[in-house]
């Protein structure tokens, strides 16, 4: 084999899994073709694998990915850790046991410059080199963490409007189907995440009870709780399924499976749409009732637990002050 089928060959196993079959061979011919005149001598390309830093991190991260699926990490949680730690090593190509602070500063401003994400989004990177080099130190592959001294990013402060009623009628009354109203009623009535709506069996629900054990981040199960509105709906959906899917929420086209966390956000997409609700996605539901129970009095611990927040701050995020309200305990006291 030649020195320019190899480059060509090397970087094509790189991408495998990373791209289609399509763009897998839209890449090859890209590559045939930019390379077609390039002349490639021995001397001018060294395979990285005689360096033997990217067998070592291929090891280092296998034990590492494994150490958290042991702690019961996710395999969505998994993922997003491997494909952090792998764009990482990828960018500067070495050893991961050589990574530096600085490098790891550098990676993240790059990063934010060319891919234009929010503070939050950089900051979960951030948690995600820590939590590995933090590891890598425990496990003395390293003497001392380089994340330690990258500091904390700043979030976003920008607060996501909560929907209106009159939004959430119009939202409901475009609803094409039984399932997408009921769908659209639990949403709501829960304030569940979209991924645990999709993770819902029809054994979790309690008619009676009017409650929902919904299977949470991290593992967290948890009970929440929905209306009579929401119940009705459901009891109707529930009604009109033959099939014998344990999935409280299935596909409308094939019964036969569940709904997914992307058909859903899909979903509310469209609706809003039609409806004429900008910016219409799922969470905005989470975000419009853990508000709506707070500004009826309900105690913000108990919000939280039906949130399934861990930390108490993170439902206050969620808290919108009304002004109406707050001028109307001012008066009462005052």
């Amino acid at each position: 084999m030649d020195i320019k089928t190899k480059i060509i060959t090397d970087i094509m196993n790189r991408m495998q899994g990373e791209l289609t079959n399509e763009q897998c061979d839209k890449l090859k011919n890209t590559l045939d073709i930019v390379l077609y005149d390039v002349k490639v001598e021995q001397a001018t390309y060294e395979v990285a694998e005689s360096d033997g830093y990217i067998l070592e991190n291929e090891r280092i991260m296998k034990q590492y990915l494994g150490t958290l699926m042991i702690e019961g990490k996710s395999p969505k949680t998994i993922e997003r850790y491997r494909l952090a730690m792998r764009m990482l090593l990828d960018f500067f190509g070495k050893s991961i046991k050589k990574i530096t602070t600085n490098d790891l500063r550098y990676y993240l401003a790059w990063y934010k410059e060319t891919r234009h994400v929010s503070g939050t989004t950089l900051d979960g990177m951030r948690r995600v080199f820590t939590a590995c080099f933090n590891w890598l130190e425990m496990e003395d592959y390293i003497y001392k963490s380089p994340a330690r001294r990258v500091a904390r990013i700043k979030k976003d402060t920008k607060k996501e409007r909560e929907l209106y009623e009159s939004e959430i009628e119009m939202l409901a009354q475009c609803c094409r189907s039984i399932r997408d109203r009921a769908l659209l009623e639990f949403m709501y009535a829960t304030a569940a995440r979209v991924s645990e709506v999709a993770g819902v069996n029809i054994d979790d629900v309690d008619f009676e009870k009017q409650s929902v054990l919904l299977h949470g981040k991290g593992g967290k199960d948890r009970i929440s709780y929905f209306t009579d509105k929401a119940a009705m709906f459901l009891r109707k959906y529930l009604a009109t399924r033959t099939d014998s899917n344990p999935a409280l929420f299935v596909s409308r086209k094939n019964p036969d499976n569940r709904v997914t966390k992307n058909s859903i956000e899909q979903m509310i997409r469209t609706l809003g749409k039609h409806a004429g609700v900008d910016g219409s996605h799922p969470h905005r539901f989470r975000v419009t009732r853990i508000t709506v129970l707070v500004n009826r009095g309900m105690p913000l611990q108990d919000v939280q637990e039906l949130a399934g927040h861990s930390d108490i701050n993170t439902t206050r995020m969620y808290y919108r002050s009304n002004k109406e309200r707050v001028r109307y305990e001012y008066l009462k006291v005052a």
